[in-house]
């Protein structure tokens, strides 16, 4: 992926990062350092994490169901290859409009944001069960809160562009202006709730 192709996802990352309110939000300097400082011991990590990530997705019919035939080994460096990436950083604007990308590339794929969560939920629990077993206390305290950062951060850049990649596609096949179609989606929006008010 290069710079010129990623130029709207580092707009869109940025839109979407200014709506997290700070304190709420990965600290790419200070979690950032965190996650140096133990990443070597979290590349140590890596096949075990490929590896169960890949046999819970596919151990479940309605995940398994988004893979085509063969494509695993495909899958499982793509996964090596975004882990490796993450653990080191740098935690930049490249890095988090390559999130945001990974929201339009769910909506192709067919993943929704449901699997997506509970996917990295899945390895939340993993790193810190990794951290305990690894580290003293603190620093694995350390290690699972930047990392739990870092996975509610994600989850909205990769949920947000996914809504907003779906509302796009829907409304350019059907050959309306994206923000129009957005506009229509909040009024439908609305008139439903308005069907189940009390």
């Amino acid at each position: 992926m290069t710079e010129k192709n990623l130029a709207r996802f580092y707009q869109i990352a940025q839109e979407i990062w200014n709506q997290l309110p700070p304190k709420a939000r990965f600290r790419p300097l200070e979690d950032g350092k965190v996650l140096a400082r133990h990443a070597d011991l979290m590349a140590s990590w890596t096949e075990e994490l490929v590896q169960g990530f890949y046999d819970t997705l596919f151990g479940h019919p309605a995940t398994r169901k988004i893979f085509r035939e063969g494509e695993r080994p495909a899958r499982e460096k793509t996964l090596r290859d975004w882990y490796l990436r993450t653990i080191r950083g740098p935690f930049n604007g490249q890095y988090f409009a390559w999130q945001a990308l990974v929201g339009l590339v769910h909506v192709r794929r067919g993943v929704t944001n449901a699997m997506m969560a509970a996917m990295w939920n899945w390895v939340t629990e993993k790193v810190s069960e990794k951290a305990r077993a690894h580290l003293p206390p603190e620093e694995a305290r350390a290690l699972e809160d930047a990392w739990r950062r870092l996975a509610f951060t994600a989850t909205a850049l990769i949920a947000e562009e996914y809504l907003q990649g779906y509302l796009e596609a829907l409304a350019l096949s059907d050959r309306q202006d994206p923000e129009a179609f957005a506009q229509k989606a909040q009024m439908a929006a609305a008139a439903l709730l308005a069907q189940i008010s009390p």
